[in-house]
């Protein structure tokens, strides 16, 4: 029965596919994935439409704490997006964060069925129908699509403009037409205005457009580069300048920013060899059928150009960069998928070794054992969470009726509160094991602010008990009101890679009158 309904209508079935897959995760999947996800996005976003600055980036914020104010280096218009957002679903009355929350994966998960649906289009386009197959099942089902595509990840973002530029210029036949190449530049200038980086896929156009036979003439090549870079660059700068200008009065103040923290502390992040991403990339889509799709990358990677060029070149350019965080590839990965499949599909037709019967075990065997991989790992992540510990222990400082503050004690690694979900501003202290207790409770009873911290909020794991202990010599009167356990994400985490800290959450509330002087 399934067979036959991806045979007779493929593009609906994966898209059904898909987006139950993501419906899942939208509700399974709660917390956050990583640092940046959500304390760049939502915790930004979502305080501004509170009217408050939890990283202070805002001029007014900065200029509040006495420093002279700069723009941040993160690119604002992913987040803005997220302010625009929350704005909105206030003004209706929506207050409670797990829902806003909830609706918010809901919206990522169902804008990434685009991708599904322009990866399968553009594939089927240079390729057919059984190509355009493999590719939307992968889009849809990969281990790592529904989880990632449901989280606010500025890489996942941004592949429906990048595949709707690239969609402009193969499905127009040959010569590009004026339209055609300034609606492929248009959203490769959203793209590029999500997520700086890939802009360098605009230099892989350009060889794609040189190199391409069906260009008469090297003007001809010109002429499209020049429409679709003009194109580019006019919707990039419009996706920047009202808030580049509205914040610090000055054009493209927030790229500036960006670009000088990377040449001045890429140094300072994960680093790795020239290698990584290929490794990286391996792992992503599945070994071992991994392998001959990375083989068809590379096979007719001139016949491919305009789908190979702009990804190789992002990859070239990430490789190169100090700084080598495994996300940073994502919006590769589908036009690594779309060539890889198309590639293969090629070289298994012409090559006589591909040909034979063993060779075709072999690969049977190969696609059996890592369709078996990805549906053990789809099957995990896509209804994990993580993070979850920190998620709720703040929930439940919103569900309490007596928060003047709170004291943030980490005792294992590094932690950060997530006060979206605690649906207060209100400022915190924080504490480690290198915290001179005495000192800082002597601070809290002569504040001349009068909010002392009545909750504690203690995050760790093996220390967790020690440290609570010498709280407990300064505090007698701290009591436990409830603990959150890490999540099995988090744990797999923790057993891969210990570097990944367990953090279980503690929660105790104090009497607040041992502030009283």
């Amino acid at each position: 029965m399934l067979t036959k309904q991806l045979t007779q209508r493929p593009l609906l079935s994966i898209l059904i596919l898909a987006a139950f897959l993501r419906i899942v995760a939208s509700f399974m999947s709660e917390g956050y994935l990583m640092h940046d996800d959500h304390f760049w996005v939502v915790e930004a976003a979502a305080s501004w439409t509170d009217g408050a600055d939890y990283n202070n980036w805002m001029p007014w914020s900065q200029k509040a704490l006495g420093r002279t104010p700069k723009p941040h280096y993160t690119n604002l218009a992913y987040s803005s997006l997220h302010y625009l957002y929350f704005t909105a679903v206030k003004s209706i009355g929506l207050s409670d964060p797990m829902s806003m929350m909830l609706i918010l994966r809901l919206i990522h998960g169902m804008i990434s069925l685009i991708s599904v649906f322009l990866a399968f289009k553009i594939t089927e386009a240079l390729g057919g129908n059984r190509a355009a197959i493999w590719v939307g099942l992968a889009m849809a089902a990969l281990f790592w699509m529904p989880i990632m595509s449901v989280h606010q990840m500025v890489e996942i973002a941004c592949i429906p403009p990048l595949l709707a530029s690239t969609w402009f210029l193969i499905k127009q036949s040959k010569p590009l037409n004026i339209r055609s190449l300034v609606l492929s530049g248009a959203f490769l200038g959203i793209a590029t205005g999500l997520r700086y980086q890939v802009g360098v896929m605009g230099l892989g156009i350009v060889v794609a457009f040189v190199l391409d036979s069906s260009n008469e003439t090297r003007i001809t090549s010109l002429r499209n580069s020049i429409i679709l870079g003009g194109s580019a660059i006019t919707v990039f700068a419009l996706t920047q300048l009202p808030t580049d200008l509205w914040l610090w009065g000055e054009p493209f103040a927030q790229l500036r920013a960006y670009i000088e923290y990377n040449l001045t502390e890429s140094g300072n992040y994960p680093q790795g060899s020239t290698f990584k991403y290929l490794g990286l990339t391996l792992i992503l889509l599945v070994p071992p059928i991994s392998i001959a799709l990375v083989i068809g990358y590379f096979r007719n990677w001139r016949k491919l150009a305009i789908i190979v060029l702009p990804s190789l070149a992002f990859l070239i350019f990430h490789s190169a960069f100090p700084n080598k965080q495994e996300r940073f590839i994502l919006p590769a990965l589908p036009y690594i998928l779309i060539a890889g499949t198309l590639g293969w599909l090629a070289l298994r037709e012409s090559s006589k070794l591909l040909k034979r019967k063993s060779s075709r075990i072999i690969e049977k065997v190969a696609l059996i054992i890592s369709l078996t991989l990805n549906v053990i790992l789809l099957s995990g992540l896509t209804i994990a969470s993580k993070n979850t510990s920190e998620v709720e222990a703040m929930y439940y400082l919103k569900s309490v009726n007596d928060l003047d503050s709170f004291l943030f004690v980490t005792a294992d690694g590094v932690a950060f509160p997530p006060r979206f979900y605690s649906g207060s501003w209100k400022s915190y202290t924080i504490a480690d094991s290198t915290t001179n207790i005495a000192e800082q409770r002597s601070t809290h009873i002569n504040s001349v602010t009068g909010i002392n911290p009545n909750y504690f909020v203690f995050v760790g794991d093996s220390h967790l008990g020690d440290l609570i202990s010498r709280f407990k010599d300064e505090y007698p009167s701290l009591s436990y009101v409830a603990q959150f356990s890490p999540g099995r994400l988090d744990r797999i985490m923790n057993y891969l890679n210990p570097h990944n800290s367990l953090r279980r959450v503690m929660i105790y509330k104090i009497d607040s009158n041992i502030y009283t002087k």
